[in-house]
């Protein structure tokens, strides 16, 4: 995958019109040579560098999430600023191998639970956790939570 200063340049533009900032996209248009880049804007669907971003957000979460023999491990969500950090990203690395392998050892040596649960079914411990990026930058982090049984 390529890109030149001028696919960014239009993104950029264009995230600022649709967040409303009309003056800067006007400055930035114009300082960039917006008018003069061979971008047909009408093909480039809204919110495409909010998508780019959260797509690279979502690459370092899985990159961070699996584990040297392809295990997955659980993370909390990542800020977009932590994962532009390199020092930020592998302290998130070896954090994660820390604990997955406390746990690891933790539950082979209490009852002897391999982890394995039927399809469908989930522990209380189960949790999935990714980050979301909407259109107006808001983070929101999913977690599965066990549901309680009526009455409780």
């Amino acid at each position: 995958m390529s890109f030149c200063s001028d696919e960014v340049n239009f993104l950029v533009y264009r995230y600022l019109q649709e967040s409303g900032f009309v003056h800067s996209a006007y400055l930035f248009g114009i300082e960039s040579h917006i008018s003069q880049s061979n971008i047909n804007g009408a093909v480039v669907p809204p919110a495409a560098l909010l998508s780019i971003i959260q797509k690279g957000l979502q690459y370092t979460e899985s990159e961070i999430s699996i584990g040297e023999d392809g295990s997955e491990r659980t993370m909390e969500c990542m800020s977009l600023i932590d994962a532009v950090m390199p020092d930020m990203v592998e302290s998130r690395k070896q954090a994660i191998a820390k604990s997955s392998q406390v746990k690891a050892e933790t539950s082979s040596a209490t009852n002897g639970d391999d982890g394995a649960h039927p399809v469908g079914e989930y522990s209380a411990q189960s949790q999935i956790s990714s980050c979301l990026l909407s259109s107006n930058l808001r983070a929101a982090a999913w977690r599965y939570v066990e549901p309680r049984p009526p009455g409780v």
